[in-house]
């Protein structure tokens, strides 16, 4: 018994196909670049939730000092929202590792920024939501 080989295809038709798999190569690239810049859009709008103008008004709750100074913010939900305490305001407080307790309670409006948490030694430990300004409202 014999088997057929298959018959190599000749070389009109591979030069009639050459065309249609370039398209297909060229339509295949174009959907790739849509779906990258789609993607590169939405990580561009997701971005951090602590964007650069975001606020937070509420109530001084605490302030605690480790390697790094945290300020306690109670928002308007009475949720804390905890933060690096960056601005200039802090400045004081952090060198001294306290807060004066007549800011406890205090109404405030701050801007939200991000910060590095660095221990002891000053090595950067990783990055959290900071407090670059702070507005008293009382």
């Amino acid at each position: 018994m014999r088997t057929e080989r298959p018959r190599p295809q000749s070389v009109f038709r591979r030069a009639m196909l050459a065309p249609h798999h370039m398209l297909q190569q060229v339509i295949r690239m174009k959907q790739l670049s849509f779906i990258l810049l789609v993607s590169l859009s939405l990580i561009a709008q997701c971005g951090p939730s602590f964007s650069k103008d975001r606020r937070i008004t509420g109530t001084i709750g605490a302030f605690e000092c480790g390697d790094n100074c945290y300020l306690t913010i109670v928002d308007s939900r009475k949720a804390e929202q905890v933060g690096l305490c960056a601005a200039p305001e802090c400045e004081s407080w952090n060198e001294r590792t306290v807060m004066p307790s007549r800011y406890k309670g205090k109404r405030v409006t701050v801007t939200v920024g991000q910060g590095q948490q660095v221990d002891d030694s000053g090595n950067v430990m990783g990055e959290m939501m900071a407090f670059k300004k702070i507005k008293f409202l009382d």
